[in-house]
């Protein structure tokens, strides 16, 4: 009988099958413990409508029976999913391949619109403070996703489970990113079904999945239409083409990266002045006329050839008593003078007409912000915010630049601040819709910035919440809060404390809160052996969010009105989710990402028909 046995398994095994290996997949919206293969989300003690069932068999991408994961997209868009390799043994030599996606009319979608990334798990130890009742608690989160290649380097493809590298303890299961981009023209993406395999091999065996994926007959716009960025630190001090590896992985993932402040030199004599442009424009001029996002820079996916949304313009004024920080002069010694204010306005008309000499920079949208009054709360403060706001609109012009302001101010401040501010980025806790509508019809634009769930009051000092140990959709809501509101949006950082974070969850310390992955969307993959950033899962489910929005602007201009993806962004996000009244609220959305997804095909089937 054991030689019988031992027959039959080593037969198995010849066949390419082996009962210790499955392969399985789930959506891009939920992630899976790498031990107990559970799916993180799947907390109804948190949400009691999150994820339920047994979705190693089915779930909204996945069919065991068949074996198929089955997806749907427009043409300029990225889908997703995820295949989880499980294992009862030790396993060696995973590795993965994919094959193009064919139509039954010829045309093919493969690489490099076809990408797989191995996940790279971190552990969160302690729920991120302030989101203590929604943090998804103490587990391996996987995150970070490193692009699959055959060099010999340790910690892609191909790997073991356990991972060597990641060190897991118990590790039984690991999950592939797989990343489908379907091109922006017809001809190379005609509408039907694409249909392809993913082959998952190891020491002793294999096993491979069925991709069906759906085209619709529309693409999504080559230019994003949410207005917003995240701010950065980090890539205005890179080497010129690291920078430019930035700049493309946000366009592909739908974002601007907001640096401030690009300055051209200065040189100052008194009342006369000198502006150098030459480093200025050879950074920064192959983003503001779009040709970064081209072949002749190595670009492929949406905005192709699209300029970035906007750009910062140089000025500033002294922050915390720092006279470095002002651009073009600090504030003279006895206080302003006509001299002071002729040299900023000299300065500021030279700024316009250099950026006004191509027609393709115009149609860049530039904002004036004063990082030394950032958030500033009192009348001095105001008063500064009016003046250098006037002496920048009499320079430049109303209308060619927003003069910006960030911050939680109140309406009384935002009266007097309204005579020359054009751009409030609001706190979300402050951001009530009737207070922005208020200012709206008085011409300043309204974009939301930070949390978009609060747990408490104290939760507004963390800028955003991309957080590792909070579910995705807080990073896929985006999309859908800025068209509920109509407004655009901001967050902080994308590259904080990158390099640590590959083995260290709690990035932001402080002795009263601790933040998991807080500001930091991004890795830098030169400590996983990487020439080129590396993208998390975050980033993906921040993606997902922007694409959608896009999907409610081709709906509202199909329908001639925006009431159709009104009705389908109103039934997921039910509630007002800023303003005091969200406080202390966490059921303002529909909490099953499936129930996203599902509004989202609704949204394309009523665009496709």
């Amino acid at each position: 009988m054991r030689k019988a046995g031992l027959f039959l398994l080593f037969a198995a095994l010849a066949a390419g099958q082996d009962s210790r290996v499955r392969v399985w997949a789930v959506s891009d919206g939920v992630r899976v413990n790498p031990v107990s293969g559970a799916l993180l989300e799947a907390r109804p003690d948190i949400h009691p409508d999150y994820p339920a069932g047994d979705f190693r068999e089915r779930n909204l991408v996945w069919d065991a029976a068949t074996r198929t994961v089955s997806l749907k997209a427009a043409r300029n868009e990225f889908t997703a999913f995820q295949a989880i390799v499980e294992t009862t043994a030790p396993l060696d030599g995973v590795d993965a391949r994919l094959s193009p996606l064919k139509h039954a009319g010829g045309a093919q979608i493969a690489a490099p619109a076809l990408a797989l990334f191995k996940e790279w798990y971190v552990e969160v130890r302690r729920p991120s403070t302030g989101y203590e009742r929604t943090s998804l608690g103490p587990a391996w989160y996987a995150d970070a996703l490193l692009p699959l290649r055959r060099e010999k380097l340790h910690t892609g493809f191909p790997f073991s489970i356990p991972d060597l590298y990641n060190n897991i303890p118990g590790q039984k299961n690991q999950a592939i990113w797989v990343d489908v981009f379907v091109p922006y023209e017809r001809t190379a993406a005609p509408p039907g079904r694409y249909q392809g395999d993913l082959e998952v091999t190891w020491k002793g065996g294999r096993s491979s999945i069925r991709i069906a994926l759906d085209v619709w007959d529309f693409a999504l716009p080559q230019e994003s239409h949410l207005n917003g960025d995240i701010w950065n630190g980090s890539m205005k001090v890179m080497p010129p083409e690291e920078e430019l590896a930035y700049y493309q992985l946000a366009q592909q993932h739908r974002f601007l990266p907001l640096i401030y402040a690009y300055r051209p030199k200065l040189q100052v004599d008194g009342a006369r002045f000198h502006l150098d442009w030459s480093e200025f424009d050879q950074r920064l001029a192959r983003y503001l006329d779009g040709s970064a996002f081209t072949k002749k820079y190595g670009y492929w996916g949406p905005g192709y050839g699209v300029p970035v949304s906007h750009v910062m313009l140089p000025f500033d004024i002294e922050k915390n008593g720092s006279r470095q920080t002002a651009w073009p002069i600090a504030l003279p010694q006895g206080g302003r003078t006509p001299e002071y204010e002729a040299l900023w306005k000299g300065v500021a008309r030279e700024v316009r007409a250099h950026l006004d000499q191509d027609p393709r920079w115009r149609k860049v949208l530039k904002i004036a912000f004063l990082d030394g009054l950032d958030e500033s709360y009192n009348e001095a403060a105001y008063e500064k915010m009016l003046y250098y706001g006037h002496l920048l609109h009499e320079a430049m012009g109303r209308g060619w630049f927003k003069y910006r302001v960030d911050g939680g101010y109140s309406p009384e401040a935002m009266e007097k601040l309204s005579r020359e501010v054009e751009l409030w980025v609001c706190h979300t806790v402050s951001f009530d819709i009737d207070l922005v509508r208020r200012f709206r019809a008085k011409g300043v634009d309204t974009w939301f910035y930070g949390p978009m769930i609060y747990e408490q009051r104290r939760n507004s000092g963390c800028g955003s919440n991309t957080f590792l140990d909070l579910d995705l959709l807080v990073n896929r809501g985006i999309g859908w809060a800025g068209w509920k509101y109509q407004a655009g949006w901001v967050e902080w950082e994308f590259d904080w404390n990158a390099y640590a974070a590959w083995y260290e969850a709690e990035n932001f310390k402080e002795p009263h809160r601790i933040y998991n992955g807080s500001g930091q969307l991004i890795y830098r993959g030169a400590v996983m052996g990487y020439r080129q950033p590396i993208a998390s899962i975050r980033l993906k489910a921040q993606r997902r969010g922007l694409q959608d929005y896009e999907y409610f602007w081709l709906l509202s201009r199909k329908t001639g009105s925006p009431g159709a993806a009104d009705a389908i962004v109103n039934r997921i996000v039910y509630k007002r989710p800023f303003g005091k009244a969200a406080m202390l609220d966490t059921e303002i959305w529909k909490n099953n990402p499936d129930e996203w997804e599902k509004a989202r095909m609704e949204a394309g089937e009523q665009i496709a028909r």
